[in-house]
């Protein structure tokens, strides 16, 4: 399998788009393994569109953890 492009997530998990070898299309897997989102799963026709759909889940991904941790910084602690 030839790694056509390869990003990371907060959390240190690799994502790389492939190429499908039975299809020909291009495809989104986690590296070293791991169950993809629903966004992420399915065959795209082009490169540009598998990175974009990436890149999108990337940049939801970090604000989600954003607003998570923003929300835990301002729980007042009980004594």
């Amino acid at each position: 399998m030839r790694v056509l492009s390869e990003q990371e997530t907060s959390g240190g998990k690799k994502v790389q788009v492939i190429i499908d070898p039975k299809t020909a299309h291009y495809k989104i897997q986690f590296v070293p393994g791991g169950e993809l989102p629903q966004e992420l799963t399915g065959l795209y026709t082009s490169l540009a569109m598998a990175n974009i759909a990436v890149s999108a889940y990337l940049l939801r991904s970090a604000e989600t953890k954003a607003k998570k941790e923003e929300k835990v910084a301002f729980i007042p602690k009980e004594d």
